[in-house]
């Protein structure tokens, strides 16, 4: 793809990767943000997780926005120039809310006597990316682009084009540059590189298969305000120091969850068959779902009861009737199957492999909902319920996040959550494709080994 004041995902050489290269959803069309002051590390070091201070001159760090429930707001690169600015690229999607954030704490900061600003860059990034990327590049560059490696950056002139500022990385795994370039000339810069043979444009499809093999995050799909660092096996971003100081927001929860055995993990998955896509239920490899099964109750507390195992059949419970919320809100009644769940009767729940189902509730596959007092009814449909009713619900179910066939494995790559206990690389599960039940295994990441580049 190709937009200026955005950017542009090239493809460059062989196609040992097919197909080759890619982009990442790092373009915004305002611009990176330049943040200068003398407490610019000190309200850098208030957002994000990422050790600040320690990074030498023109050298950068992948961090995350967090919020104080420990959540993440976007994952971002944070580069401490020579100029003495922090230079920051976050995502595209979350441009508003990144603003507003940093916007919001350099008011803070200022108020209370502190030195720091912010400045939009307009400036448009283009990933150049692949094998060949920097052979390709250093034709038109007067630096020696093999003593830059993997993280940092320089500002040159490119095939004519000054102040360029080029950074060693890419969300693709592979070797390569992004090129921040003054957007007026973008398009100039681009279709000077396109005069290389071996350079071809190249979407965000492109981008996001490697991406995927590379076992990199795309925020919105595998991270968000519902994940944690640790949850989404990003505890390589929280910088030593930061751990122990536990001065970054929503440390309170992140920092305990390092030693703790966090409820759902980030997993790579690897199958055979139909391709694994977003949002599919991760199963046992019988084709149940997995997750903590446990009752939650709606009404003027809300909440969960923390009532959860690991399996149904552990469950032991009271005689009830099973029934499920209606659109009326106060009526009950039986709906149709959706997952492999107990057997359902109308005075118990009994634990069983066939019966009854109940569609899905929201984000949890929902069982059933029961009234635990006395039933006025007796039957199942048409029952007037109180307002406090109890849900048995998968509160964490397994699913996954991304998935796309490897063009390198040809096989199918994909990752999701499952629970802690089912993370352990070599576990067994499957993925419902197609109503079927697939066999997938845990796989390490990154499924095909990345290709940064470093200094020997």
């Amino acid at each position: 793809m190709l937009r200026a004041g955005g950017r542009a995902a090239l493809r460059v050489g062989p196609r040992g990767r097919e197909p080759g290269a890619g982009g990442r959803r790092r373009c915004c069309s305002s611009g990176p943000t330049k943040v200068f002051g003398q407490d610019r590390v000190k309200f850098m070091e208030s957002l994000v997780v990422g050790d600040i201070a320690e990074l030498k001159p023109d050298q950068g760090t992948l961090s995350l926005f967090t919020n104080e429930e420990g959540g993440i707001l976007d994952d971002l690169i944070v580069t401490s120039t020579s100029e003495q600015h922090l230079y920051v690229v976050s995502n595209a999607g979350c441009r508003e809310k990144d603003w507003a954030l940093m916007q919001g704490r350099a008011e803070e900061l200022r108020a209370a006597g502190g030195d720091v600003h912010l400045e939009v860059s307009e400036n448009a990034l283009l990933a150049l990316q692949g094998p060949s990327a920097v052979q390709v590049l250093q034709t038109g560059v007067l630096d020696d682009l093999a003593k830059l490696p993997f993280m940092s950056s320089a500002v040159m002139g490119v095939f004519g084009v000054p102040g360029c500022r080029v950074t060693r990385c890419g969300y693709t795994g592979e070797d390569g540059v992004e090129i921040s370039v003054p957007v007026g000339r973008a398009v100039e810069l681009v279709e000077l590189l396109l005069r290389d043979p071996q350079v071809q444009l190249a979407g965000l499809a492109a981008r996001d298969s490697l991406r995927l093999e590379a076992g990199l995050c795309l925020y919105g799909n595998d991270i968000d305000e519902t994940t944690t660092p640790v949850e989404a096996a990003l505890v390589w971003t929280l910088g030593k120091r930061r751990r122990v100081a536990m001065d970054f927001p929503g440390a309170r929860v992140i920092v305990p969850q390092i030693k703790e055995k966090v409820k759902r993990k980030r997993v790579g998955l690897i199958s055979t068959g139909p391709p694994i896509r977003p949002h599919m239920p991760i199963l046992s490899p019988e084709g149940r779902p997995i997750g903590r099964w446990g009752v939650q109750k709606s009404g003027p507390w809300g909440g969960c009861l923390g009532l959860a195992t690991p399996s149904l059949a552990h469950l032991h419970w009271p005689p009830f009737p099973l029934l499920c919320h209606s659109p009326g809100g106060r009526t009950l009644t039986l709906a149709r199957l959706a997952w492999p769940s107990p057997c359902v009767t109308s005075s118990n729940l009994q634990s069983s492999q066939t019966g009854p189902h109940v569609k899905e509730d929201g984000t949890a596959a929902c069982v059933g909902s029961a009234h635990l007092g006395p039933s006025s009814g007796g039957g199942l449909a048409g029952t007037a319920v109180p307002t406090l009713t109890h849900h048995l619900c998968l509160l964490c179910p397994g699913e996954v996040t991304s998935g796309c066939p490897s063009p390198c494995l040809k096989k199918n790559v994909a990752m999701g959550y499952v629970e802690g206990e089912q993370s352990r690389v070599g576990t067994v599960l499957a993925v419902e494709v197609r109503k079927k039940s697939c066999p997938a295994l845990v796989t390490r990441m990154p499924f095909v080994p990345t290709r940064y580049h470093t200094l020997k």
